[in-house]
């Protein structure tokens, strides 16, 4: 039973200090895009109120030209009347009237369509700063919304994160504390636990070969087996001593531990205290 402690032991302790780092990672990495994610939005919101800046309405103008051409030729045509009648004094009187009277009637039409015009240009600067207004304050409330949002989630993942990280911070001082007494480990127990244990054709060809270093021939179980064998050999374990036994288990891979300490088989013989194969 102490060998699985220990197993499970270990396990646990790498878990807790992987968990613990994690988090703390984590609530780094969130903080990091937070000031990204702010950084770009203030970038954006500015650039978007310096467009918001310009009104373009205000560029508009009275052409005065046409205006000024139409006085023009209503001058000319007042001053041809004027001197068609100039043969007799009563007649040119008579049609400077007539044309003085034409020519107030037509620049007060020219006025107030030159007035109708301005009023009209002034009413669409008037409109598009109202409409450049609103945007701006609608953009004002997306921004304020949007921060504190942003803190909000902000504050609960860091939150998260961090306790995440001080819980793991106890449970790795926890699973430490508890692993003293257990390196006092049982290896015959566990040579016994996994003598007993079998492995159908599929799980052996995931297993593969225990090799040694550089992938060379393994000292514990011997040369590889060919494509499709293995070389694990149960009893062979079974029947090692504890310094062949600490080789065997040097030569294992991460997975290949995987498949063995933590085999339903295993746990099972090893943390029984009735089974005949421990002692």
């Amino acid at each position: 039973m102490a060998g699985l402690a220990t197993g499970l032991a270990i396990a646990g302790l790498a878990i807790s200090a992987g968990t613990t780092a994690t988090s703390f990672i984590q609530a780094g990495k969130q903080r990091r895009l937070q000031e990204g994610y702010e950084a770009d939005a203030d970038k954006a919101l500015a650039e978007a109120r310096r467009a918001l800046q310009v009104n373009y309405a205000k560029q508009m103008s009275i052409k005065k030209e046409p205006y000024n051409q139409e006085r023009l030729a209503m001058l000319s045509q007042g001053q041809q009347v004027i001197d068609a009648a100039s043969d007799s004094d009563r007649g040119a009187a008579s049609a400077a009237g007539q044309v003085l009277m034409g020519q107030q009637s037509s620049q007060a039409d020219i006025t107030n369509r030159q007035s109708d015009e301005l009023i009209n240009i002034e009413n669409a600067i008037l409109e598009e700063e109202s409409r450049l207004r609103d945007i701006n304050v609608d953009l004002d409330m997306q921004e304020v919304e949007g921060a504190q949002q942003a803190a909000a989630d902000a504050r609960i993942a860091a939150a998260d994160a961090t306790q995440a990280g001080i819980q793991g911070i106890g449970q790795t001082a926890q699973a430490g504390l508890a692993m003293v007494p257990l390196y006092q480990q049982n290896m015959q127990s566990q040579k016994a636990a996994l003598s007993g244990m079998s492995l159908d054709s599929a799980e052996f060809q995931k297993f593969g070969n225990v090799l040694g270093k550089d992938g060379g021939a393994s000292k514990s179980m011997g040369a590889a087996g060919s494509e499709g064998f293995t070389n694990l050999d149960f009893d062979a374990i079974g029947a090692m001593n504890n310094s062949q036994y600490r080789q065997f288990k040097r030569e294992l891979t991460p997975a290949q531990k995987q498949m063995l300490y933590f085999n339903k088989q295993y746990t099972d013989a090893y943390a029984n205290p009735f089974n005949p194969l421990v002692k």
